[in-house]
């Protein structure tokens, strides 16, 4: 039977795009694995905001994975996409675009921590 384990969180923070059209990705880290992704706009951003894979383009859709909304000005709800795998994520697989220069996207993760409870 596998080890029992708990999940620690940790935050790449605010993944910003200088240049709309020009998709940032998220780590250059490829050896990183996580169990979950989180992806969010950040409450009071007006652009749209996107997620996607190598070679994505906002324009056309190709290699988009999710296409966020803003809150506004006026805060609401953030949009968000939760992405889970026991089998690992590679978050160096994600790219971030923007409509807005320097908007982007919350990136959170959690990965496997020792379970001490047992």
């Amino acid at each position: 039977m596998a080890e029992p384990f708990a999940l620690e969180a940790r935050s790449f923070g605010k993944i910003a795009v200088p240049a709309p059209g020009t998709p940032v990705l998220v780590t250059s880290d490829v050896n990183l694995r996580a169990v979950r992704l989180r992806f969010a706009v950040v409450i009071g951003e007006t652009g749209r905001v996107f997620l996607g894979v190598a070679g994505m383009n906002k324009a056309t859709g190709a290699g988009v994975l999710k296409e966020f909304w803003p809150t506004g000005a006026g805060g609401g709800i953030a949009d968000e996409l939760v992405l889970e795998s026991v089998n690992g994520l590679r978050p160096a697989d994600y790219y971030v675009d923007a409509n807005v220069a320097g908007e982007g996207l919350i990136v959170a993760y959690w990965v496997p921590a020792p379970y001490w409870g047992s």
